[in-house]
């Protein structure tokens, strides 16, 4: 039987999927990556490191496709995006990598800010995404001005999926779908000039930026070394692959214009898909460009699943006999089992040292327990994070003022107990999920078959989705969260002087 390697790479969880050629998933193999922070609001990740954990699942995932004798035909790799990679002219790491979520360039950013006070509107006019501090054109700018020895040494900024298909395969690339966020130009679908002169990018530091390449390509194939390690007898054809928000819409199957779907993980993107490139609404949110030639206008809460990690940490004991996921599932019972309500309690996800950048834009907010009082107790509190995460996710579809005709769910969320029918309820619409669960892995491994068969990511062959679950809004509950909603909104700008 012919099957497909995917591996993605999360900011979390390393995940290794072996699929057959109809994208069904056969096996998984997954360990958690490494990630230093500091109080700075630093994020690195050591790039050898991050490599050796890749290497160990591709190891095991190839051991057991030959244990069934079946034959990898392609590699596809998908990753969390932007961020500073930076190799030598030897492939070697020069420092350790600078991740998506780090703040280093802020004080970059308020400076330039200084001189121009509309820096931000005149990066979105061009890329139609809010310029976050972990984007890679202000952290190389970052690298230029503060570490000029390691950006002596830099021959190649990567980003972290060139990184890892570097090393199964020795190509040097990017893809357009990182390009665009970096931040880039949108309607050129490619690098900006003006966005340079913003950053005073040179022509030193352009010199280091790999050649771009459509996803759906191939970037090449294993190397010798890679062979040997895995007892391959054949070199296997590698895609240049994507980012992973757009890899998890291609997996998902969704591509019909005026859809949605939220990927509910660390983060949590609401994505509405269009054929064009949309600039609105102004100076909020994220836009994605899709390998299926889909744009992705994604009003994104930069703080997900982070929220119920500190709430569990800080409010839960320890039990280390269940996994995360059955810990949370053991106390929504206990809340659906007692009808715990919030009783007055708001919470505003926004805990990260990010602040917001959809529904409004603010550097500076922070997450919010509002309402405390001494009759509450910790149940009362997670069920206010759950609400919480819930009509942010409505706040961010309201501001589209589109018509959708439902959403498609994944991520985290997908196996709550609680968090499918409460989107359903707020957001009086169909929640659908779907049969599957890795879909970003899904999606890279429909960009790799895409690559070898030449065949487009529109054909129906990657487009084709099986409901799982459908969650019906409760009209009643819908009223009571549209109460619940407008103080939310009120407070959330009224704290954040929005």
């Amino acid at each position: 039987m012919q099957t497909i390697v995917s591996l993605d790479v999360g900011t979390s969880v390393i995940k290794c999927v072996l699929f057959d050629k109809k994208f069904n998933q056969i096996k998984i193999f997954s360990v958690n990556n490494i990630v230093s922070y500091n109080n700075f609001g630093h994020s690195e990740i050591s790039m050898n490191k991050l490599w050796l954990l890749c290497r160990s699942l591709l190891i095991k995932c190839f051991k057991f496709s030959n244990k069934n004798k079946f034959e990898v035909v392609a590699i596809g790799i998908t990753a969390n995006m932007v961020g500073l990679w930076p190799i030598n002219d030897k492939g070697k790491p020069v420092r350790n990598a600078i991740l998506w979520n780090d703040l280093r360039t802020s004080q970059l950013m308020n400076k330039l800010k200084y001189k121009n006070k509309n820096i931000y509107k005149d990066i979105f006019a061009i890329s139609g995404s809010v310029m976050q501090f972990g984007c890679t054109i202000p952290l190389i700018k970052w690298f230029y001005d503060n570490e000029k020895s390691n950006f002596k040494k830099t021959r190649w900024f990567l980003n972290c999926k060139d990184w890892i298909r570097y090393k199964i395969t020795n190509d040097i690339s990017n893809d357009f779908t990182e390009v665009v966020v970096s931040p880039g130009d949108a309607k050129k679908i490619d690098r900006s000039t003006k966005i340079f002169k913003i950053f005073n990018i040179n022509k030193e530091i352009i010199n280091k930026f790999p050649k771009i390449l459509k996803s759906n390509s191939i970037a090449g194939y294993t190397t010798n070394n890679f062979n040997k390690l895995l007892h391959l007898h054949n070199s296997i054809p590698v895609s240049v692959g994507a980012g992973d928000v757009p890899s998890s819409v291609i997996g998902l199957g969704v591509n019909k214009e005026n859809s949605a779907a939220t990927i509910f993980g660390t983060t949590i993107h609401n994505c509405f898909i269009s054929r064009v490139p949309i600039f609105y609404p102004k100076n909020i949110g994220l836009l994605f460009y899709s390998p299926n030639k889909l744009w992705l206008k994604t009003m994104i809460n930069i703080a997900g699943t982070i929220n119920l990690d500190w709430i569990l940490k800080n409010f839960f004991k320890d039990n280390s006999k269940l996994n995360k996921e059955n810990h949370l599932n053991q106390i929504e019972r206990y809340i659906i089992k007692k009808n715990i309500k919030s009783n007055g309690i708001f919470f505003l996800p926004y805990l990260n040292h990010g602040g917001v950048i959809a529904p409004f834009f603010n550097e500076n907010a922070s997450g919010v327990i509002y309402g405390l009082n001494q009759d509450h107790d910790k149940f009362n509190i997670m069920q206010s994070v759950y609400e919480g995460l819930v009509l942010s996710i409505f706040d961010c579809y309201e501001i589209f003022n589109k018509k959708i005709k439902h959403i498609y769910l994944a991520g985290g969320a997908t196996k709550s107990l609680i968090l499918p029918q409460m989107m359903s309820d707020i957001l009086n619409k169909k929640v659908y999920i779907l049969e599957g669960q890795e879909f970003g892995a899904k999606g890279a491994a429909m960009i790799a078959y895409s690559s070898i068969s030449r065949l487009s990511l529109s054909d129906k062959k990657f487009n084709q989705n099986k409901i799982s679950k459908t969650f019906t809004p409760n009209k009643k509950k819908h009223i009571e969260y549209q109460v619940k909603y407008k103080y939310y909104k009120y407070l959330s700008r009224k704290l954040f002087n929005v």
